[in-house]
């Protein structure tokens, strides 16, 4: 049971990690000509952004003495992590193909992990210099005008000031907005597109890159988002704190709620979803 004092302080503690992380990694997205892009070993590429990012989160976050699982430390064996019942789980950049492509679509990622469930969530989207957060007993906001700063130590008080409960729109979108992958999409994707078509009528298709998808749901400015692809836990830890903290579901395509610490860290083919589509039969 963590108190509510506890929680304010890994609340502050993830909040200034990630606008602190942010501000790193806008220096070498400004500043740098070459991102030195390599692969790693599932394919995929990692830039210094991926891995200053990552540096600066530990450090800030060894002060809390919780234990740390990130995408880019991602080598801590089953075993040894298997009986954590409290820890972070990070993403220090979440879509490096969106930032390698310059188009402002990446976020820094941090949720705190209890008995393997998001307790609570920060993502900072340091282009637009815009922060979503949950709180388990608050619920779940969103702020704008949050500078990326390396000597970021925002207080409780002034996380909370001027931040917009979540969702802010209280309907549903007219059409219908479902939020798709910029870099990966599927014919799965596209044939449950075409259930939700029958059963709705018109949709609108918007594509967006990293966990930006999961908040823009949360916000209430998409009704929907669909991934079949493969994702990683640290791509939806955070992100399903705050829309469960905005009343929206997260589950996979079978209707289970995702799981988290698995030995693969592979999540299944998931599904967020608003409230508005509660009569929508998407499951498999």
């Amino acid at each position: 049971m963590i108190e509510r004092e506890q929680a304010d302080f890994f609340l502050a503690e993830a909040y200034n990690a990630a606008v602190r992380a942010g501000a790193k990694i806008m220096e070498i997205y400004t500043r740098y000509d070459d991102f030195f892009v390599s692969l790693k070993a599932d394919s995929t590429p990692i830039t210094i952004a991926d891995k200053e990012a990552h540096t600066l989160i530990k450090h800030f976050l060894s002060a809390t003495r919780i234990p740390l699982l990130s995408e880019e430390g991602r080598d801590l064996y089953f075993d040894e992590r298997r009986g954590w019942d409290l820890f972070w789980m990070v993403d220090p950049l979440d879509g490096t193909e969106e930032f390698i492509k310059r188009n402002g679509e990446f976020t820094v990622n941090i949720a705190l992990m209890v008995d393997n469930r998001p307790y609570l969530g920060v993502i900072y989207i340091p282009t637009t210099e815009t922060i979503y957060f949950s709180d388990p007993d608050r619920g779940s906001f969103c702020k704008t005008a949050v500078r990326p700063e390396m000597s970021a130590e925002y207080t409780i008080s002034r996380i909370f000031a001027g931040a917009r409960r979540l969702p802010v729109v209280g309907e549903r979108n007219m059409p219908m907005k479902v939020a798709l992958s910029r870099s990966h999409e599927s014919e799965q994707v596209r044939e449950h597109i075409r259930r939700l078509q029958e059963q709705i009528g018109e949709v609108q298709i918007v594509e967006y890159g990293s966990s930006l998808k999961m908040c823009l749901v949360a916000e209430g400015s998409v009704d929907c988002y669909l991934r079949t692809t493969p994702t990683s836990e640290w791509d939806t830890a955070a992100g399903e704190a705050i829309a469960r903290g905005a009343g929206v579901r997260v589950v996979s395509l079978g209707g289970e709620p995702l799981r988290y610490n698995e030995e693969s860290l592979e999540n299944p083919p998931f599904i967020c979803l608003t409230k508005y589509l509660s009569g929508y039969e998407w499951q498999q």
